[in-house]
């Protein structure tokens, strides 16, 4: 019920199409965002530019009408200057003369002055016949105004007379606001034409993946082949994946059907026997019932045996390719190992000997114990015929740990030490086994950056031993 409730609660992730398109979208929104803010900036700027050339145009026709009559400034107002402030009709203007004195010759007194400073005043050049430009709070309306500055020189008036020229900025604005248009109304149109095509372009784009899908969905069960649908390049780490799964998958199912059909041919000879001595045992008498009993009983041991080790390999197989890491200390597994074998072999005899108090390192505690209890096995089985004591050692020999395994037994001829870690194959001994422990201990030491050496002792015997990199992984 639990899981059931937490597969409906979990939110569906977004599609392909939505990511594309909402990544290009948000992408597209914040440059548009900076397109409108450079587009005001410069749409600002040209209106205050043609406008202002009015303005400076009409400052300059005042500036040139005026005269001086018996030393006061007259001015004849220019139609003309006029005129050019005209293309605005929603807007007023306002203008004043100052002559040399400082006083208002005519115009509008209360005029704003230009402000020292910076401000909000803009200055083109201070040089006389350019105006500079300044905006001013006048009537309850923001004006733009131009100062013109014209020198007089007459006897009785001689100076400097300023012209100044103001306008509101309702055709500024307006202009600026068609100016913005202008340049946003196509972008937006672009943005949104954009989104549309990738919102239907993404099918062509997603188009090898679902060719993909199709060849798998089309493949038999055991069909694990690399992938043959041309993919773009941007795909193609997918596909490697895929591809490098598949292999391996592939190579587990051999490794499994070959496993099965040899643990099923080993399995077969014990049950055959069991068979036939348990029909001896039924039509013969008693003494052969008991002799059918006793055999019975060996070959349920060996059976019994083989299957711990087919468990034991099936274990190792797994745990190998889950390749589960944690930290623990290599002297704790082999006293552990040790001490499991021990219940199992009553009268064995081992002696522990490490010449270290901690061996720490990262791996699978489990393989390497099986590994550890595999090769006591064998050295107890193997390698103490005269109830000899079998010895267990852990060191350290540069980067690696070493555990030892040395027993007093026949060992094993050289050129047999290789052949033996394959599965279901034993050494010359006469002592029969399933001929799984080697490859066991082989597989779970490998899996962890290791290797297995097998070498004769120095006074007889024969040594196993297990390396592992202490940094194993």
């Amino acid at each position: 019920m639990s899981q059931n409730t937490t597969r409906e609660s979990r939110p569906e992730p977004l599609s392909l199409r939505l990511r594309l398109v909402g990544t290009l979208g948000a992408v597209l929104l914040i440059a548009m965002f900076a397109l409108y803010a450079g587009v005001r900036v410069y749409s600002e700027e040209a209106a205050d530019r043609s406008y202002d050339r009015l303005l400076s145009g009409a400052a300059l026709s005042i500036a040139e009408s005026l005269s001086v009559s018996h030393g006061k400034i007259q001015t004849d107002l220019p139609y003309a200057a006029l005129e050019m402030l005209s293309a605005a009709p929603d807007d007023r203007v306002f203008y004043r003369v100052i002559g040399p004195d400082g006083l208002v010759a005519t115009g509008y007194e209360d005029l704003p002055a230009e402000p020292a400073g910076s401000g909000k005043s803009v200055s083109v050049s201070r040089r006389a016949g350019e105006a500079r430009f300044f905006d001013a709070d006048y009537r309850g309306a923001e004006v733009r105004f131009a100062v013109l500055g014209r020198q007089i020189s007459e006897p009785n008036a001689a100076g400097w007379v300023w012209v100044q020229v103001g306008q509101t900025r309702l055709a500024r604005e307006a202009l600026q606001r068609e100016l913005m248009l202008g340049a946003l109304v196509p972008l937006g149109f672009v943005a949104i034409l954009t989104l549309v095509l990738v919102w239907f372009g993404t099918d062509r784009a997603l188009r090898p993946l679902k060719l993909i899908g199709d060849e798998l969905a089309g493949r038999g069960a055991v069909e694990l082949d690399p992938i043959r649908t041309p993919v773009p390049r941007e795909i193609t780490p997918l596909t490697g994946a895929i591809d490098g799964f598949m292999t391996r998958l592939a190579g587990n199912m051999d490794t499994l059907r070959m496993f099965i059909a040899e643990a099923a041919h080993q399995l077969r000879t014990p049950l055959a026997a069991l068979r036939a001595q348990a029909e001896i045992g039924v039509d013969g008498n008693a003494e052969d019932a008991h002799r059918s009993l006793a055999a019975i009983e060996r070959n349920s041991a060996k059976m019994s045996r083989l299957l711990d080790q087919l468990l034991s390999h099936a274990t190792v197989l797994h745990r190998a390719d889950v390749q589960n890491s944690e930290a623990f200390d290599l002297i704790d597994i082999v006293h552990e190992a040790v001490h499991e074998t021990l219940n199992l072999i009553s009268d064995a005899n081992v002696e522990i000997d490490h010449a270290v108090d901690a061996a720490p390192m990262k791996g699978d505690p489990v393989l390497i114990g099986e590994s550890v209890k595999n090769l006591l096995h064998n050295a107890l089985r193997y390698g103490c015929p005269n109830k000899d004591p079998i010895s267990v050692s852990v060191g350290i020999e540069g980067p690696e740990y070493v555990v030892s395994i040395a027993d007093r037994g026949p060992g094993i001829p050289v050129e047999q030490r290789e052949w033996v870690f394959e599965r279901f194959t034993r050494g010359t001994q006469s002592t029969p086994g399933a001929g799984l422990g080697l490859n066991i201990v082989r597989r779970a030491v490998t899996s962890h950056g290791g290797s297995v050496v097998l070498r004769d002792g120095p006074a007889g015997g024969l040594i196993a031993e297990i390396r592992l990199p202490r940094a194993s992984q």
